[in-house]
Order: C-alpha cells, then structure tokens, then sequence
C-alpha cells in the first residue's frame, strides 16, 4: 500500500480533486512561541460536569448552547474530509441532502491555540526529490479559524476548544451564503442543533438563520437545518488505480513533481470504492466490507423493492471483477429499530426521495482526493422523475407497449421504470462516467430483436443516455429498457478487479491494458463522452444508423398521434395532460433530426493509445452524409402534417402551431449552417478532395433545393409553414455571412448560393397569381439584396 501523508487541491471535475501518489513533503507547521501563557478560562471539570458529552473521533461536550470538541494529540495533523449538506430548508431554497461544501482540513496546535486549516495542495512532490523544498513553499495552508485552548484533558493529551461559533456565525470558507443568496448569518437566530461523535467522523448539525436579498415568503429569511460532517481519512489510503480515457470513470488529479519524466506530470486516478476480498486466493470472493445503499423510506412504498433492485443490479458487473453480494441494497432503519440511525451520517450511503417538482435524479459521491476512493454517497431522486418518466415511455414505447397508454401508468411499470435510473444513478456514485458510445455499437435492426434486447437492453450501457427503444416496431416483442449490461460489467472489471501482484499503481498497468485493449476486438465495449462531433456520441440516440433509427421512431410517433387525444384524459379533468404529452412528442421528434443531423459534416472518433492500429479519427463517409441530407430533406424540411392535427390543437392552445415548427426547422438549419460544421467539412475537403467528401457547396445546395422547392413547380404557390421555412433560412444565412470568423471560402458559396436563388425567384415572380406567395418572394429578394450589398 502507499504511504500518503498530505493532500492537494481539489479540482472541480465532476466531484473530481488532485492528490499524490507518492509520500509528499508535509506543510510547513506554525511556530510554537516560548514562553505561551497559562490557559485561561474553565478549567476541564467545569466544561464538563454538566455537559452532555460522546466519544468518538473527538469528544465532543454540549454544556447549554455551546459545543467543544476535545481533540487528541494523536488526532492533530490528521486530513479530515469535512462535508456540509443540506438536512431540511424552505421550499425552493434547498433539499435535504444537497451538498453545500466538500473540502479537506486539519487541526493544528500553536501555542494556546488550535487552528483549523485547508489544504490547499496543488502541486506535489515526493519527499526524496530535491524539489520537494520548494513545492512545500507553495503549499502553504490558509488558517479557516483560531480557537483558544479552554482546558486540556486530564492526562494532558487533549484540548478542549470552544467551538460553538464555527457553527452560529459566518465562517468564509464555510459559509453557505451564496448558495442560498444571501447577505449575513444572523447569529441571533442561529444555534446547534445536535452534535455526534463517531469513531471515525463528527456530525454536527446547525440552525443557520440568513438574511436573504431576494425575499423568501416575504420573510426576507432564511433558516436552514445544515449537517456537517468530519471524516478521518485513512492513515492507510486506498492505493489508487490509474485513470485510463477508454474506461470512463471520474477521476483525482493532480500536479506531481517528483517523477523522473523530465517534466511536471499531471496525474489521474479513478474514483471508486475500496474493495478488498475477505478471501484473497478465490477467484470469487465476498468483500471485507461490501457497499451498502440505504433506502429512504419517503420513498412511495410501492417503489422499495424496485429501487433496491435498482441498486443490486450491479451484483453481475463485481461478480466479473471477482467479488459476489459487492453491492446491497437496504431499507433505511425506523427509529425503533435503530435510534442512533442518520443518513446525514457519513457512513451511510443514502438513496434519498426528494419531495421536488424538478424532474431528475442525481448520483454525486465524496472521495478521497489522495487517492479517489469513494468514501460515501447519496443519491437523490426528485418525486417528479416519474412524471419525466412517464413522458419518456409514453413517446418512445406507447405505439408498441399497451401499457404505456394506460394513464397513469401502473405501479409495476413505473417501477420499472424507477429501477433504470437508480441503476443509472448508482453507478455515478461507483465513478463511472456518462458513456454516449455505447448505443451506437448495436446494429439499428437488433434493437427489434426480441433475443437481442433481452440480452443486452437498449445499449451496451446503462450509463449511456439511450433511454427506451424507440426503435422497435408493433409486434417486435423486443425488450424496451436499458440495463447493466456489457460495457458496465467491463468497466468495474476494470476499475475495481483486484492485481495482487502490483505493489504501485504503475506496476498495475499492463494487466489493465489487457483488459481495455478487448475494445479492439468488441466495440460494444467502447467508451465515449457526449460530442459536438462525433454522431455516434449523442445523448437520447439508438442504434448505429440514426437515419434508419428515426425513421423507426418518427414511424411511431405517427402511431402515437392516432390515440393521443384518447390515452390522455379522464372525463372532467382538463387538457393539461394532453398539453404535456404533445410537447414531449414534439420534443422528440427534434431529437431524431439532431441525431442525424450531426452525420453531416461529422467525425467520428475512437480512444486508443499508443501500440493500437488504425487512426483516432475518421470523417463520416460521403455516402452516410447524403444519407443524412436526404432524411433530412423529408422529414426536416417538409411540413410534418401528422403533427397539425387542428381538432387536438383546438383543445391545448389558441395559436402556436406555426411558430413551434418554425422554431423545429430554423434549429436544423442553424445547426447545418454551423461555422463549425463547415470549418470541418472544408478542412476535410482540403484533406481529401471534393469527390470523396461531401463538401459544404454540395451540403448548401442540397439545402436551397429542398427549402425552396416550390420554385420548380407549376404553379408556384408556398404556403404559410414553408415561406416561414424560408425566412428561416435567410435569417441564419445572414448570421453566417455578420460574423466575421466565417472563412473566405464559406462566405464566397452562401453568397453565391444567394444570387443563385435571387435569380431563380426573380424568374418566376412574374408570373406567380397567388398574392401571399408574390408578396413573400418579393420581400425575399429585397432581403437577399439587404444581405449581399449592406442596407
């Protein structure tokens, strides 16, 4: 194991911090002054004859409203995570476990006095190395408090300080006050609560009263129950894992001096949890200390068995890294069963109901930022992820699932449902990342498949943001959800797989290169971030053929708008339902143009590392962007009358039909007509040659075709969606042609494409009957001319 004897800098990646691998040189200590004066104050027996006192990390003494911490000699010096939640705030201020703060401290005597300091490391150095000295002058650790020593112990081995007022006033480092937006503690109105020790961490919980500058209820305060809580970090750190970018797990980082690179190197290590096989020499083994999430019984009590369920979906994943029962969930105990209980204890790792109208879930962790282990977490599902829940199903599954119609959903699906994002959730707080790669591995036509989706879910990751399948067809059968499947089992193989034979994180690293290096031979296993470039990372994307995919879940939506009105509303309820439901499928159908959109012009890329064949980046072949363009043109550009039904668009609103498709086709235009996009596209023209690439004349030719088709037709006559089509596309040429970053070969084929079709609508103007048509391109052609010669 690896000695660690200080901290660095956390730096915000996620809840990501830097830390060292490698014994570092300690912060300079203050000097003892000779000659200190006796202590003042009560003596020991005073503060304590009346107090109510627990032992534990410290002993922690409450004597009316003033709290003092006895600490240890033994315990001065010592890293301590110190992390603040929320316990119970105001509605819309705050939720109960919401984290405020997250920063590492220690105690420290000088003199009569006990500091409180914040380690600050961010540059780090191996004591050996010469360098050490002057990386030890820059770590320099700022005072957060100075308590006056009140007493000490009666062996003299403690001291007893006063610390009520880190907990009653405004503390700068500590101080929650831009998080709720406010200006002072009014530490009239702010007291403690309650105070635990434990025999690793202290939980101090605190009223704290603020006056606020946005007036909450009209009170212009607000009070807010906070816990704190003061973990000891291992004398005996984790020794970390290696961060590699093909497995996507958050990581700790740091600056580290002391390497023989002949350079600083910027070190990364994986966030996970300590786990250690109670049987080392099994190839299966239980841990010595398993990771326990606890469940909130606020939770509706049909959803505790799926949400436990949720979490010990992950059982297969450790089994492939050689642990069994790794992972367990629990009911969180009553308070008969268990008094001392409490989820704003560190030890416990939570899964918390929030009582919230927001529509999500969140999986953060707290870690050990020497070395990236996992300490604990609480993962906290708003009430609401059942309405966004439902939305989902409702658009993606309701044309093949009869269930999904049958509003409001069962108990049982919704509980299924729930089960997918716990299971999502939890593995965020295992130190796996979001992997947008994964659904694009799996062929578009296997998601129909009943055997293969029962195998493999919707993706190869349940990290992945695929959600249901949308792809499958009426009488498929396939299976609709995402689950823990392939690439998750492989990255905890990964992360958490046991090297007995390594003695330091470097010594792990060919064993785990065997392990990542399956990629090349399976891509369903590969690893990818949410990409601006890369069709084949998106978010909310099935299958390795969006064209073919959207054309499949754009099929659906049509069938979902046959029985919409009817599936919607129960008889004397009002149409809010309904209202809903329209814009989730309005909102999916963008989804399925911006999937394929993004093969336009993109690049697709693949992590390797040296010692792998092929290149890291390959444009998306011509073929596949003509692909693209064509859906494009029909599904895109056209008007989408299966969505303007006027008798359901007469029950939810007066006007805005119009509008909201103009607002659909001006984002795929905009995005189409993108300077990055066609900063790409010219470059790869330049790389390869106009005939093997789609090349940005070929891209905005095929757009002014399709959006001002009507010029070829007889009689020309557009109406009222396609000349906001029009204007649309005028709007965004303008954009492009205003901002000066727009290269000169860009700017010379828009303006060339705008006389082009300048002529070609003069051409026909004359002989045009329909009067709004007339008008339009009349205006049009004094808008091309505002836009080529200036106003």
């Amino acid at each position: 194991m690896i000695k660690i004897n200080s901290l660095c800098l956390i730096i915000s990646l996620s809840f990501i911090a830097g830390c060292s691998s490698t014994k570092i040189a300690p912060a300079e200590e203050l000097p003892v002054e000779s000659g200190d004066a006796p202590l003042s104050g009560p003596d020991y027996d005073e503060i304590v004859e009346d107090a109510e006192s627990e032992e534990g990390l410290f002993t922690i003494h409450r004597n009316g409203s003033k709290l003092y911490f006895e600490i240890p000699d033994e315990e001065l010096d010592k890293e301590i995570l110190l992390v603040t939640r929320i316990v119970k705030a105001q509605a819309g201020t705050g939720h109960g476990g919401q984290r405020l703060n997250n920063q590492i401290i220690r105690w420290q005597k000088s003199g009569d006095r006990i500091m409180l300091r914040s380690i600050i490391y961010q540059s780090l150095s191996d004591t050996s190395h010469s360098i050490a000295t002057a990386v030890q002058t820059v770590n320099f650790e700022p005072i957060i408090a100075s308590f006056k020593i009140e007493a000490t112990g009666p062996d003299s081995t403690t001291h007893v300080i006063d610390v009520t007022r880190l907990f009653t006033t405004d503390i700068a480092e500590l101080s929650p006050l831009k998080k709720f937006d406010a200006r002072r503690v009014d530490a009239t109105r702010s007291y403690i609560e309650k105070a635990r020790s434990f025999p690793d961490n202290v939980e101090v919980q605190n009223v704290l009263t603020m006056e606020t500058k946005k007036s909450s209820g009209g009170l212009g305060t607000i009070s807010a129950l906070l816990n704190h809580s003061m973990v000891r970090l291992s004398d005996e750190p984790m020794m970390p894992r290696v961060f590699d970018e093909r497995v996507g797990y958050f990581s700790v980082q740091h600056v580290d001096y002391g390497r023989d690179d002949h350079r600083a190197e910027r070190r990364r290590y994986i966030n996970r949890w300590r786990l250690d096989k109670k049987n080392p020499e099994a190839e299966l083994s239980e841990p010595v200390k398993p990771i326990v999430y606890y469940v909130d019984r606020a939770a509706p009590g049909f959803l505790h068995e799926y949400i436990i369920q949720g979490i010990e979906d992950w059982q297969p994943a450790f089994k492939q890294a050689g642990f069994k029962n790794a992972i367990i969930g629990k009911m969180a105990p009553t308070p008969e069963e268990d008094p001392d209980w409490s989820p704003e204890d560190s030890r416990n790792s939570n899964i918390r109901w929030v009582p919230s109208t927001v529509s999500n879930a969140r999986g953060p962790h707290v870690n050990d930022p020497r070395t990236g282990e996992i300490i604990t977490s609480s993962i906290e599902m708003y009430h609401n992820v059942m309405n966004l829940l439902k939305n989902w199903y409702f658009v993606q599954g309701a044309a093949v699932d009869e269930e999904a119609r049958n509003l409001p959903m069962s108990n049982e699906l919704m509980g299924r449902l729930v089960r997918y994002v716990v299971a999502h959730e939890v593995g965020h707080t295992l130190g796996l990342q979001h992997n947008m790669k994964a659904s694009s591995s799996v062929p578009t036509d296997s998601l129909r498949s009943k055997s293969f989706t029962e195998k493999y879910g919707t993706t190869p990751s349940i990290m992945d943001y695929a959600r249901m399948n949308y792809v499958a067809q009426p009488d498929d059968d396939a299976y609709m959800f995402p689950m823990v499947s392939v690439y998750d089992k492989f990255a905890i193989e990964w992360g958490y797989k046991p090297i007995p034979d390594a003695k330091t994180p470097d010594e792990e690293r060919p064993e785990l290169n065997k392990i990542a290096s399956r990629q090349a031979d399976d891509p369903m296993l590969l690893f990818g971030g949410l990409s601006n470039v890369d069709p084949t990372q998106q978010r909310e994307a099935l299958g390795d053929n969006h064209v073919k995919s959207s054309g499949y879940g754009i099929a659906n939506l049509k069938r979902i708008m046959d029985f919409l009105v009817e599936e919607s509303g129960t008889e004397g309820e009002n149409y809010s339902e309904l209202k809903e439901l329209y814009g989730s499928i309005i909102a999916q159908r963008n989804r399925y143009l911006g999937h394929v959109a993004s093969w336009v012009g993109g690049i697709i890329g693949e992590r390797k590392v040296f010692g792998q064949e092929g290149p890291v980046y390959n444009p998306v072949s011509k073929d596949r962007q003509i692909a693209a363009m064509n859906f494009l043109k029909e599904e895109a550009f056209q008007t989408p009358d299966y969505l303007l039904d006027p008798q359901l668009l007469a029950l939810i609103e007066p006007t805005g039909s119009v509008e909201r498709i103009m607002d659909s086709q001006r984002t795929v235009l905009a995005s189409l007509i993108s300077e990055g996009r066609i900063s790409r596209m010219a470059e790869m023209e330049a790389f390869n040659g106009n005939q093997a690439v789609y090349t940005v004349e070929e891209m905005i030719k095929d757009i002014t075709g399709s959006v001002w088709s009507e010029l070829s037709s007889n009689p020309v006559k557009i109406d009222l969606y396609r000349r906001n089509l029009q204007r649309s596309y005028l709007n965004v040429i303008k954009q492009r042609l205003d901002n000066d970053s727009v290269n000169g070969e860009t700017r010379a084929v828009l303006r060339g494409n705008l006389r082009v079709l300048d002529q070609g609508i003069k051409d026909v103007t004359k002989d045009i009957s329909d009067n709004a048509t007339r008008y339009h391109l009349n205006d049009v052609t004094s808008q091309i001319d505002r836009i080529l010669n200036g106003e």
